[in-house]
């Protein structure tokens, strides 16, 4: 399917996808496809949402354009034309395809809101339990083997939540690097990040920039 598509038009659910801006023109990136064109084959393919406002036409992704992106990570941005854009796309690309593949998540997973239901869900659970072991506090030291005592989730579905928290910047996990202050229980309950074991968690009341 993509081959068969104006490459401006890749460019624009691409872009729509992946910088998760609620919706934008195409003038913002320099496209110069015209209005009806877009309107044409956003119609045709359900690859975008188009809306009118006033002379500017709005584009939005959907959940086809993160399936759709998810697919097509790796097409080919030739031309002249929007250099920085495409350059932004290329390390993008890069960067999102090997993050997707080495934790194995969909784009839709990653980037659709919508689909967050169950995961926020989760994340809800971690803070009322960190905080009710810290004693209503933030920015206190709460080790993973209690907190983890207090989860009624999977290790699966807590460790997500974990690390949903640090992407976002709610949340620090540290190494407990004092052998004499751990034990084999504070080593399983640790969530390994970059080969390490992080034994202990800091929740932020906003989230660090």
């Amino acid at each position: 399917m993509s081959s068969e598509l104006e490459p401006e038009f890749q460019y624009l659910a691409l872009y729509a996808a992946l910088s998760g801006r609620p919706s934008f023109t195409k003038s913002d990136l320099g496209i110069e496809m015209k209005a009806k064109e877009i309107e044409a084959l956003s119609k045709e393919t359900r690859l975008l949402d188009v809306a009118r406002k006033g002379n500017a036409l709005h584009i939005s992704a959907n959940k086809e354009t993160l399936r759709w992106a998810g697919e097509h990570l790796n097409i080919n941005l030739e031309g002249k034309k929007n250099k920085a854009v495409l350059a932004i796309l290329h390390l993008i690309q890069a960067r999102t395809d090997a993050y997707l593949k080495a934790h194995q998540v969909s784009m839709e997973d990653f980037l659709d809101p919508a689909g967050q239901g169950e995961s926020e869900q989760s994340i809800d659970a971690v803070r009322r339990s960190y905080l009710a072991l810290s004693g209503g506090k933030y920015q206190e030291r709460v080790l993973l083997k209690d907190l983890r005592k207090q989860l009624s989730l999977s290790r699966q579905e807590q460790d997500e939540a974990f690390m949903q928290m640090i992407r976002s910047g709610e949340a620090d996990f540290y190494p407990e690097d004092d052998p004499m202050s751990r034990d084999e229980e504070d080593d399983r309950a640790a969530l390994v990040l970059a080969d390490r074991r992080r034994h202990v968690m800091y929740l932020h009341r906003e989230p660090r920039a």
